[in-house]
C-alpha cells in the first residue's frame, strides 16, 4: 500500500499527541481496514466456538434447574443456532465488518438475556444466585474476544451487566446481602473488562500507528534507494544508462537467455573522428552531439526491444536479444543508418564525408562458450577496430571462425612496432586504496595506445596482438621503465605495479633488465610490484619461474592478478608466496546475488587464512566499499577511488589532497 505525505504527517502527529485524544478519521479507517479479513474470520470462528460453549453450558442447567431444564436447553439451542446462522449469513453475503460486529454483539446480548429471562422462572433460586455468575462470560466475550470497536463493546457488555444487576436486585429471590454482592460483582467485572478493552483497543491502534510509520519510513527509504540507484545507473550528460547499469542489464538478459533459444547481441559503437569534432566546434558542440546521438540510439533500442547505454566518452553499447547473426547484422545496420540520418555537420573528418557517423563492432553469445560480458566486449571491441581500419562509417560482426579475413591485426602489428618511436604509447595510473588506513597505498601502471589519428585503441584489442607478435616484450620494458621513472620523480605511494606477461618472464635476462632499470632510477626494489595474471600457468615455463624467483630475492614484490578467473590459482598459492592477491572484478560485481556474495566471502576467507594480502578490483559504489570492509579485504581498486589518469593528473590530485 502506497502512503501519501498527508498520511505520513498525520501518523507523526497521532503518535506525538496523548493517547486519550480522539483518533484521526482517516487513520482510524486505515486501522479498521487493516486485517479486515482476519477479523471477519475471528468473528465467525469466535461465534461458532461461543455457540458450542453456550449450548454445552446447558449441562449445568440439567443439574441446577431440573424444573425448567427443557425450556432452558431449548432456549440455548434456538438462540445459538439463530445467532450462528445470522453471523454466517452476514459474513457470506459480504457485509462490511462493522455490520458483522454489530450482529455478533447482538448475538452475545440476546444469548445472555434469553437465558437470564428463562432462568429467572426456576424454583431453585439459591442455585440461580450462584450460577448467575455465568453472565460474566458474556461481558468478557463482548469486551475482550472479538476485537469490537470500544463503543460497541461498551454498549453490549453494559447491556448484559445492567440486565444481570437488575435481575439480581429485583427478580432474584435471595437475601439483600447476596443480591448486593452479586450486583457489585457484575459492576466490577464490567468496569475491569471495559478498562482492559479500552487498553487493548488503544494498544492495537498505537501498534498500528507505529507499524504504519515503519512502513512509511521503509517506503521512503526504498524510494530514496531507487532514486540513488537511478542516479548511479544514469549517465549525467545524456541521461542514458551507464557502464554500471549495463552490467546489471546483461545479468538479467543472461537469465532470460537461459530460458529460450535466443542469443544476446552486443553492439559497441564509437563516434568517428569525434576528437576532431570537439577540436573544431568546441566541447559544448561535442556534448550536444552526444546528446543527440544518445536520443536516437535510445529510440532505436526501444523499437528493437534492446538496451542502450553510454559506455564512456564517445562510446555507446547496445544489448539486444537476437535470433542469430543475420538478425544482429540487421539491427546494427539500423543504428548506423539512424545516426547518418541525423545529418550532423562535421567540419574536419579527413575524408569526403562531412557528417557525423559511427563505427560499430558486434558480437553475440554462442552455445560453445560461457556467457560473459567481458568476452562479448572484447570481441565487439576487435570487430569495432576492424571497422575503423576498413575506413569507418561501417560495422563488423565478430566471426571467430573467420579471423583470417580480418586484416586489422596486421595493421595493428605495424602500428605496435612504431608505438614507442612515434610516441603512440602512453601511461595511465590508477590508485590502489588501503581500506585499513584510508589512504592511497600506490598505483597500478596501465598502458595506453592510440592510432596515428589520435583514436584510442582498447587494451583488449592491442594487448593480445602485442603478445602474438612479441611486441609486448619491448613495450612491457618501456612501461616498467616509465613506471619506475615516474615513481622516483613524483612518488606514487609505497608501490607502483606493472602487469607482465609470460612472454616477458620467459626472456632469460628479464630479471637483469629490471635490476638495471631500478638502479638507473635509484628506486628501491620493494617499490616495484610485478603483477602476474592467473590466466596462464608460468610454472610450465622453467625460465619464467627462475625470473620470478630472482625478482623475489631482489626484493621486487610479486602480485597475483585476476585471481579466480583461471584454473591454476590454488596451485599457484600452494607453490608460491605472493605479496598481494588481486580478486578479479567479476566476483565483486556478482555480489548482487546471495550465491555471488557467498563465493566472494569464501574466497576472501581462504586468502586471508593463507596469509595473503587481499585486493579487490572493480570497486565502483559505496555499497561495494562497505561490503569489502565487512569482509576484511585489505586493499581495493576501482572507479570509486580513482580512474586511470596520466602522471600529470596524478600529481595534480596529490597536490590538491595535500593542499
Amino acid at each position: 500500500m502506497q502512503l501519501s505525505e498527508d498520511v505520513a504527517q498525520k501518523v507523526a502527529v497521532a503518535i506525538a499527541r496523548p493517547r486519550w485524544h480522539s483518533a484521526d478519521p482517516e487513520l482510524l479507517a486505515l486501522f479498521l481496514q487493516k486485517d479486515a479479513d482476519e477479523n471477519r474470520s475471528l468473528v465467525r470462528w469466535g461465534i461458532a466456538a461461543a455457540v458450542v460453549s453456550y449450548v454445552a453450558y446447558g449441562l449445568f442447567d440439567w443439574f441446577l434447574f431440573p424444573d425448567i431444564a427443557d425450556r432452558l436447553m431449548l432456549t440455548r439451542v434456538t438462540l445459538g443456532i439463530t445467532s450462528l446462522a445470522l453471523v454466517e449469513f452476514v459474513a457470506r453475503r459480504g457485509f462490511a465488518l462493522p455490520t458483522l460486529h454489530l450482529v455478533a454483539a447482538l448475538a452475545i446480548v440476546s444469548g445472555a438475556l434469553g437465558w437470564l429471562v428463562s432462568a429467572l422462572g426456576t424454583e431453585h433460586q439459591d442455585a440461580l444466585s450462584h450460577f448467575m455468575v455465568f453472565g460474566t462470560v458474556f461481558i468478557l466475550g463482548a469486551n475482550l474476544f472479538f476485537n469490537f470497536r470500544f463503543w460497541l463493546s461498551a454498549i453490549a457488555s453494559a447491556t448484559v451487566a445492567a440486565s444481570f444487576v437488575y435481575a439480581a436486585m429485583f427478580s432474584l429471590q435471595a437475601d439483600i446481602a447476596g443480591r448486593v454482592v452479586l450486583s457489585a460483582y457484575f459492576v466490577n467485572c464490567l468496569v475491569l473488562s471495559l478498562y482492559l478493552s479500552w487498553r487493548l483497543s488503544l494498544e492495537r491502534y498505537q501498534t498500528f500507528l507505529h507499524a504504519l510509520r515503519a512502513q512509511i519510513q521503509e517506503q521512503a527509504a526504498i524510494r530514496k534507494g531507487q532514486k540513488l540507484t537511478e542516479i548511479a545507473d544514469t549517465d549525467p550528460l545524456t541521461g542514458m544508462k551507464n557502464r554500471r547499469a549495463i552490467i546489471r542489464e546483461f545479468s538479467e538478459l543472461r537469465e532470460d537467455w537461459a530460458a529460450d533459444d535466443d542469443e544476446i547481441g552486443l553492439i559497441l559503437i564509437d563516434v568517428d573522428y569525434f576528437k576532431r569534432f570537439n577540436d573544431g566546434l568546441g566541447h559544448q558542440a561535442g556534448d550536444d552531439c552526444l546528446i543527440k546521438l544518445a536520443h536516437v540510439l535510445s529510440e532505436m533500442a526501444a523499437s528493437n526491444n534492446a538496451v542502450a547505454a553510454r559506455y564512456g566518452g564517445e562510446e555507446f553499447v547496445i544489448l539486444c536479444k537476437v535470433t542469430g547473426r543475420a538478425h544482429l547484422h540487421e539491427i546494427t545496420q539500423q543504428f548506423c543508418r539512424a545516426v547518418e540520418d541525423l545529418d550532423i555537420y562535421h567540419p574536419d573528418r579527413g575524408d569526403k564525408l562531412n557528417i557525423v557517423t559511427i563505427s560499430a563492432g558486434a558480437s553475440l553469445t554462442r552455445a560453445d562458450q560461457s556467457i560473459e560480458l567481458r568476452i562479448l566486449l572484447q570481441e565487439a571491441d576487435r570487430a569495432l577496430y576492424a571497422s575503423k581500419f576498413a575506413g569507418r562509417a561501417t560495422f563488423t560482426i565478430y566471426d571467430p571462425h573467420a579471423t583470417g579475413q580480418d586484416r586489422s591485426g596486421e595493421n595493428l602489428s605495424e602500428l605496435l612496432t612504431l608505438a614507442i618511436s612515434d610516441q603512440l604509447v602512453s601511461v595511465a595510473y590508477q590508485p590502489i586504496f588501503d581500506l585499513t588506513s584510508g589512504r592511497v597505498l600506490g598505483h597500478e601502471t596501465l598502458m595506453r595506445l592510440c592510432d596515428f589519428d589520435g583514436t584510442m585503441i582498447s587494451p583488449s584489442v592491442f594487448i593480445p596482438v602485442a603478445e602474438q607478435t612479441g611486441a609486448i616484450v619491448e613495450l612491457g620494458m618501456w612501461l616498467i621503465d616509465r613506471a619506475c621513472g615516474d615513481m622516483a620523480e613524483y612518488g606514487l605511494g609505497s608501490v607502483v605495479t606493472v602487469n607482465v606477461s609470460v612472454l616477458q618472464l620467459k626472456v632469460p635476462n628479464f630479471s637483469l633488465r629490471i635490476t638495471e632499470v631500478l638502479a638507473r632510477h635509484g628506486l628501491a626494489p620493494q617499490k616495484l610490484a610485478i603483477e602476474i595474471t592467473e590466466g596462464s600457468d608460468i610454472f610450465l615455463e622453467a625460465q619464467a619461474v627462475r625470473n620470478v624467483e630472482r625478482l623475489r630475492k631482489l626484493g621486487v614484490q610479486i602480485w597475483l592478478d585476476d585471481f579466480g578467473t583461471g584454473f591454476a590459482g590454488l596451485t599457484w598459492l600452494r607453490r608460491f608466496r605472493f605479496d598481494v592477491v588481486k580478486i578479479d572484478r567479476s566476483f565483486l560485481h556478482d555480489c548482487q546475488t546471495s550465491r555471488g556474495l557467498s563465493l566472494l566471502r569464501d574466497m576472501v576467507g581462504l586468502l586471508r587464512n593463507l596469509g595473503h594480502v587481499v585486493l579487490a578490483e572493480g570497486v565502483e559504489t559505496e555499497e561495494q566499499y562497505m561490503l569489502l570492509q565487512r569482509l576484511g579485504v585489505h586493499l581495493m581498486q576501482g572507479f570509486l577511488t580513482g580512474h586511470p589518469v596520466p602522471i600529470e593528473e596524478v600529481e595534480q590530485i596529490r597536490q590538491g589532497l595535500v593542499a
